[in-house]
């Protein structure tokens, strides 16, 4: 039984390595018939010609199951496969489709969309919150041989709700690596399965000694190749049916939008106020008082325009200019700490609540979409595979379901 299981597992995993360039194994069918048949015709003569009881019953059960081998080969090429797996009667019947793996296909990449939109609109979310608790303005304001610093976070607390967001996004993230393990499976079997693992499985099963696993693998491919396809389009159906959730969120509720950075931003990016406060005393004093060094009175007024410039007039510039700066942050600060903050957190809340709650909604019925997947294959594979005579328990994947 074990060495069965271990052959099956054999068998699937070597069919993956011409997923790339596959080869078509149609041709093995007929052709290991036909060694079949004149191998069972041989055994017929020598049981025969030797009058072996039992091995002329063996050669006529044998005949028997071979008749029958042919006649399933026949009958699920022409029923279950149609033309390239498309067009089959059963699988237009179960999925409504005749083009049913590409319908599937085009329905798993909507969910992704759907997934990736949210999750963008969750990498904003998160960019704007903790640019705003991370919003912590200082100022170091010199008073010639002292200085005062001030330095303000009124929103940090808004960080908290990044929990919230992180959480949600790593259940997101692994929702959409499941959407695209699902989509790779499909376009597998899409590749494998018509040219290589369902001739396999023909093969398989009419040679005798290999029928229970021939069985197994026929299950598998009609499987892959109707029921899995039929779970995934059901899904989509059953899910149109309710208010399918598509997580949006308008990111600009959640700008901190501080007036005293937005008022100090031009005079900030000011070259030529950046240049002066960029500037140490002496470069500045030198650049004011250069008119007076290059005319003709700058040897007597020259050492008094400079030390004027760099021990007075420039200490005060930068002080102005700190002082400004933090008294419009202190304003903002006392104004923030009021009706804005809350107006701000009520916005935040407002906006980001629904957003959470749909992203939550969208993880729980995927997960219950993954789910009704997997047991509508699963559960169609084993009885497909119980009703043909092959192995009831599919090695492998009994345990993972």
């Amino acid at each position: 039984m074990h060495l069965w299981r271990a052959i099956l597992l054999l068998s699937i995993l070597t069919t993956t390595i011409f997923s790339v360039n596959p080869i078509d194994l149609t041709f093995a069918v007929p052709a290991i018939a036909i060694i079949v048949g004149m191998f069972l015709a041989l055994s017929n003569m020598l049981a025969t010609t030797t009058s072996d009881p039992r091995l002329q019953a063996w050669t006529k059960t044998e005949m028997q199951e071979f008749v029958g081998a042919i006649i399933l080969v026949v009958g699920i090429t022409a029923v279950f496969m149609g033309v390239g797996g498309l067009g089959s009667p059963i699988a237009t019947t179960l999925t409504g489709d005749a083009d049913h793996i590409n319908s599937s296909i085009t329905i798993v990449d909507s969910w992704i969309a759907n997934y990736n939109s949210a999750f963008k609109s969750m990498i904003a979310a998160a960019t704007k919150i903790r640019a705003a608790a991370t919003y912590s303005p200082y100022m170091n304001i010199p008073l010639w041989y002292v200085s005062i610093s001030y330095s303000t976070a009124p929103i940090s607390g808004i960080g908290i709700l990044l929990g919230p967001i992180n959480m949600a996004g790593n259940s997101l993230a692994n929702v959409i690596f499941m959407a695209e393990g699902l989509r790779m499976i499909i376009l597998l079997m899409q590749t494998t399965i018509p040219k290589i693992i369902l001739p396999l499985a023909f093969c398989l099963r009419i040679i005798p000694f290999s029928r229970k696993l021939g069985n197994t693998l026929i299950a598998l491919s009609l499987a892959g190749m109707v029921l899995l396809p039929f779970s995934v389009i059901l899904t989509n159906a059953l899910n149109n049916t309710i208010d399918y959730p598509t997580p949006t969120i308008d990111v600009s509720k959640l700008d901190a939008k501080p007036a005293a950075m937005m008022m100090m931003e031009p005079l900030c990016e000011s070259k030529v106020v950046r240049t002066i406060l960029l500037a140490n005393d002496v470069i500045f004093s030198l650049i004011v008082c250069l008119p007076l060094l290059l005319s003709g009175v700058g040897a007597v007024y020259y050492p008094v325009c400079y030390n004027l410039m760099k021990e007075v007039i420039y200490p005060l510039l930068q002080t102005l200019f700190q002082l400004t700066v933090t008294a419009i942050m202190i304003i903002w600060e006392a104004s923030f700490n009021g009706a804005l903050r809350d107006m701000y957190l009520d916005n935040v809340f407002n906006a980001l609540q629904p957003f959470l709650a749909n992203v939550s909604n969208l993880i729980f019925l995927s997960y219950l979409d993954f789910a009704l997947i997997v047991i509508i294959t699963y559960t169609g594979a084993r009885s497909i595979s119980t009703a043909l005579g092959g192995e009831w328990y599919m090695a492998g994947i009994q345990r993972l379901v």
